[in-house]
């Protein structure tokens, strides 16, 4: 029965890439329209068939959540920017209103000139990337926002504790990037840790999110203990009436090492007389429409259902063949469905994430989610593969150099850190030495060579990994469109090095590979809690892990030893 679901499915995914090409030819948007909503309905068709419930946001819908967004925002006399995305992180409608602000600072710190810190943007690029990381992060089986999101990010856990480690997620906000060639939609700032995005969800379903954008200032709320509530995030709120995830799965029922997730500081949404979508005041600047077509096809891998995507089938790379690809992300999807979720409801869930392989050049070999894994780690595990591979080249100091962050190499160096080959550092040891203290969290010691030091240091202005994809950050031309990434024809980048196109990460999930002693390729796992993520990671590599006596492990710096790999305690179901 599941093989002819999966027939059933590949033929109208066939059917929606040939409508697409006609639709790009044609450029006529009523035809795109009648599309996407045909399309729409053929999946509900396929859920009923299949048994999976399905979701989507209509074009009512968008409209519905852009009025409450606007009408609570006349009551409380601002003016802002309204996007929307759906599941994937698709723009399905913005609204701007008259005389919201056309750009908005980013400032966490206070202080200007340091890294993005002081920058201005447009407001839309702020709002998109609101929504985008409210519906990424969603799944049904936890429901995140920016908040939840600048709670995970910043140099300890939780904010403002001294002497904690850096945040489970630290890095993730220079993620899912415009400039990326593997994210599905990539969001103009990357994830966002500024209150004001907020997931949507029908029929306990994640089908979107909402961001709002109007005070002037893209931030992190660097006090979460306060209970402030910013007209943006009451504005978002007050969008999602309706819409709203089960209470279940919202990030203040989701507890890590002991230390519960922020989800809100608005307890209730305000419920003014709603205006006619047709009478708000201000402009539709990005169509409305419907849930997108979604960029992935049902399959099923080692007995474990998930999905892939038509523009990173599985290949063999030049160390690694197709069947040994196949290989390793089976036994990660294997390891998977065993491993109990670390931020997942209902307690006991396994987790759900996505597993990518690379080749030693930093080419995606292949890519496989389970069903339900967030979006956001699509790019993220790429991101993680890329940079254990990377890092653990014998060339990598050369090619940092050559690009211009010799700087960074030189600080390595100066901790008898060679980058050439010497030693396989997995994500967990190489983010190790990305924290603004060394060792982690440890307040009042010097920086690890590839951060910032804490005196400049900001959610945005890290180190290495925001100074490689700077640039293509503020540069709009860089961008990469969804028909770009489509068609494969290489102008996704998010950096000057070819084997890191979309930036590098800095938490935990990636394992550099090797067969003989000899580096083959990377894996990157996420999706779930950090150690989750290693524990998968390590069951796909099993047949490929690095010598022992190279690991970062082996290696002590300033009279600390590297991590490589951490467990969680009782991993398995």
């Amino acid at each position: 029965m599941y093989e002819l679901k999966l027939i059933f499915w590949l033929l109208v995914t066939e059917l929606k890439h040939f409508w697409e090409k006609i639709v790009k030819i044609t450029e006529l948007v009523l035809y795109r329209n009648l599309f996407c909503s045909f399309f729409c309905a053929v999946c509900l068709l396929c859920g009923a068939v299949s048994g999976k419930a399905q979701e989507f946001l209509t074009v009512s819908d968008v409209q519905t959540v852009i009025a409450q967004a606007v009408s609570a925002s006349v009551s409380l006399n601002q003016k802002v920017t309204v996007a929307v995305t759906d599941h994937e992180g698709n723009v399905v409608g913005i609204f701007v209103m008259t005389g919201a602000p056309m750009s908005t600072q980013i400032r966490s710190v206070g202080a200007n000139g340091q890294g993005l810190e002081g920058v201005s943007v447009p407001a839309t690029f702020a709002a998109i990337s609101k929504a985008g990381t409210a519906s990424l992060f969603g799944t049904d089986g936890n429901a995140f926002t920016t908040r939840t999101a600048g709670f995970i990010i910043q140099e300890h856990f939780p904010p403002t504790i001294d002497f904690r480690e850096g945040g489970p997620l630290y890095g993730v906000q220079f993620s899912s990037l415009a400039c990326s060639d593997v994210a599905v939609a990539g969001l103009p700032l990357g994830l966002s840790g500024d209150p004001g995005g907020i997931p949507l969800y029908k029929n306990g379903k994640a089908v979107g999110g909402v961001g709002i954008e109007g005070d002037g200032l893209y931030t992190v709320d660097r006090e979460p203990y306060d209970n402030d509530q910013p007209f943006e995030e009451i504005i978002a709120v007050s969008a999602s009436r309706g819409y709203e995830p089960p209470a279940l799965i919202r990030a203040d029922n989701i507890l890590v090492v002991g230390i519960r997730f922020p989800y809100s500081n608005v307890p209730t949404p305000l419920a003014p007389a709603q205006i006619p979508f047709s009478n708000l005041p201000g402009m539709v600047t990005r169509m409305i429409r419907p849930t997108q077509p979604s960029a992935f096809t049902p399959a099923v891998l080692n007995g474990v259902p998930g999905e892939t995507s038509n523009r990173f089938p599985i290949i063999g790379g030049s160390n690694l063949s197709a069947a040994e690809v196949t290989q390793i992300l089976g036994d990660a999807a294997r390891t998977a469905n065993n491993t109990r979720a670390g931020i997942r409801q209902p307690l006991g869930s396994n987790a759900r994430v996505t597993m990518a392989v690379v080749d030693v050049d930093g080419k995606v070999l292949g890519i496989f989610r389970q069903q339900q894994a967030p979006v956001f780690g699509y790019d993220v595990a790429v991101q993680k593969a890329r940079t254990s591979v990377f890092m653990s080249r014998p060339d990598a100091a050369v090619k940092l150099s050559t690009a211009g962050f010799g700087n960074f190499v030189s600080r390595a160096t100066a901790d008898s850190i060679g980058l050439n080959g010497a030693t396989a550092f997995s994500d967990r040891g190489f983010g190790f030495l990305h924290r603004p203290f060394f060792p982690d969290g440890i307040n009042g010691t010097a920086p690890g060579p590839f951060s910032t030091p804490i005196e400049n240091w900001s959610p945005f202005n890290v180190g290495l990994q925001l100074d490689l994809i700077k640039a293509a950050l503020l540069s709009p031309p860089m961008m990469c469109s969804a028909s770009k990434r489509s068609i494969k024809i290489g102008m996704c980048t998010c950096t000057a090095i070819s084997e890191l196109k979309n930036g590098i990460q800095i938490f935990a999930g990636g394992i550099p590979l090797y067969r003989n002693g000899v580096l083959v390729g990377g894996i990157g796992i996420s999706g779930d809690g950090i150690d989750q993520d290693d524990f998968i990671a390590a069951g796909g590599a099993n047949s490929f892990a690095p010598p022992v006596d190279i690991r970062s492990d082996r290696l002590v710096i300033r009279n600390t030893r590297l991590p490589f790999l951490k467990f969680p305690t009782r991993p398995t179901l």
